[in-house]
């Protein structure tokens, strides 16, 4: 997956995994097009610059040698950017929704 389309702004995403299984990957991929399309898809389109109606995401997710998973992601749309760093999760779901979440509160404050 190289990018989502929520309405008509498309977010395109870089991404790196390290220890992470082709299954949880896929996992981790639905997860980030949920979270896009069903959490945040008011606050995009509200925030989109309508000039240029992309966004981007990158995102990195390290299975580490305790078995927990830490996570970088940057996401950047119109004149935002939130970046979010967690590390020791043990599970990668919550990972990914927190982050969701982080994004949410972020943009719901401005």
């Amino acid at each position: 997956m190289n990018e989502i389309k929520v309405g008509n702004i498309v977010i395109k995403i870089n991404y790196k995994f390290e220890n992470i299984s082709d299954a949880l990957k896929e996992d981790i991929f639905k997860l980030i097009e949920k979270g896009f399309k069903q959490k945040l898809d008011k606050y995009i389109t509200k925030k989109a610059d309508p000039e240029n109606p992309e966004g981007h995401l990158n995102v990195t997710i390290k299975h580490n040698s305790k078995g927990l998973y830490d996570g970088n992601f940057n996401f950047r749309l119109g004149g935002e950017n939130v970046i979010y760093k967690r590390e020791g999760f043990k599970n990668v779901t919550d990972l990914v929704n927190h982050f969701f979440d982080h994004v949410k509160e972020e943009f719901s404050k401005k």
